[in-house]
């Protein structure tokens, strides 16, 4: 018979979860399998409802991590056909309501209702601070671009700003500007970025050429992040450097108001008058969109960030370990020996 698999990651190909859930199994030092699901349908900011083309079969894992919605989904459907022996934990906000998952690692951008299954950190997890060089004073700013991410939006004239700003606030300080794209950053953004930001600043692409990435957030003397993604703010505030956040244009409206309104009373206060709403939820056919702003906000106001523009802070160091270490003793507790 085939040795039980020790841990499953579930990837949806989103390189911030999967980044995310293998700084967890590293600081835990398990052994574990990705597993990267492709799906098949639309994809909309309200609506997740998409079908796995791959499923994965037995022999069933001890553990399956996941992250949002649709792999979240799996998740479950691993842990019913193991019988219930596969634990499942999720990092950011599962479909549906969190009773289904042994552990749910969040934060407070996804706004989940406190439970003894649920655990919120102060930031995702990131394992960056491993690359941290004791001194970059004389550094380059670095300035890590993400990509559209409702509410937010990043496209060609956006990216043309951002980039004109970043150029002369690193000018200011008499510094190189450092700017990397990431898997989201859209093919106008790209252009844009291309056309302004010129040598001998740095502009370094996704997937062109060896990574940079965390040898840049080692060096630099202060670090820009777009509001778009909280792992990239996480991976950023591991470097313990100053960080100030880019606050993107976003396009709030209806679909946000109603996604919210429905999860509101769907999950969070389970309304009896909303249990269809409330399966579609569990089913990972709609999810509500993370407030991002909330948790950034958050750290504002704690003094560990700022927004773009304002005074940098200087950074609290240490802090990442202690959401790692927090996210690792749970699990430690939830698998045993």
């Amino acid at each position: 018979m085939a040795a039980e698999p020790g841990v499953w990651i579930l990837s949806g190909g989103r390189q911030g979860d999967l980044d995310q859930m293998l700084a967890l199994v590293h600081a835990l030092d398990w052994p574990a399998e990705v597993k990267t699901l492709r799906f098949r349908g639309p994809s909309h900011p309200l609506l997740a409802a998409r079908r796995v083309v791959n499923p994965p079969g037995p022999p069933w894992p001890r553990l399956a991590l996941c992250a949002e919605a649709m792999t979240s989904v799996i998740a479950r459907d691993i842990k019913r056909r193991s019988g219930g022996r596969t634990r499942i934990v999720c990092l950011g906000r599962p479909a549906g309501a969190t009773r289904h998952f042994d552990l749910v690692l969040t934060t407070a951008q996804y706004r989940l209702p406190p439970a003894s299954n649920v655990v919120e950190l102060s930031m995702p997890l990131s394992s960056a601070a491993a690359a941290v060089r004791a001194d970059a004073s004389e550094g380059p700013v670095a300035l890590i671009v993400g990509g559209p991410a409702f509410p937010d939006r990043l496209d060609g004239k956006v990216a043309e700003e951002l980039a004109r700003r970043a150029l002369a606030h690193a000018s200011g300080r008499a510094r190189l500007l450092d700017a990397h794209t990431s898997p989201r950053t859209s093919a106008d953004a790209v252009a844009a970025l291309r056309r302004i930001i010129l040598p001998p600043h740095r502009l370094s692409l996704f997937a062109h050429g060896e990574s940079r990435y965390r040898s840049s957030l080692a060096e630099a003397s202060e670090i820009i992040v777009t509001s778009d993604s909280v792992s990239m703010l996480a991976d950023a505030l591991a470097a313990s450097r100053p960080v100030s956040v880019y606050p993107l244009p976003q396009d709030t409206g209806l679909r946000l108001s109603v996604g919210n309104w429905l999860h509101r009373n769907a999950v969070a206060d389970e309304r009896a008058a909303f249990a269809p709403v409330r399966w579609l939820f569990d089913a990972g056919l709609i999810e509500a969109a993370a407030d991002r702003r909330r948790l950034i906000d958050r750290l504002v106001s704690e003094a560990r960030v700022s927004w773009f523009g304002n005074a940098t802070t200087p950074p609290r160091t240490n802090a990442a370990d202690d959401d790692l270490a927090t996210a690792c003793a749970r699990l430690r507790t939830l698998m045993g020996p």
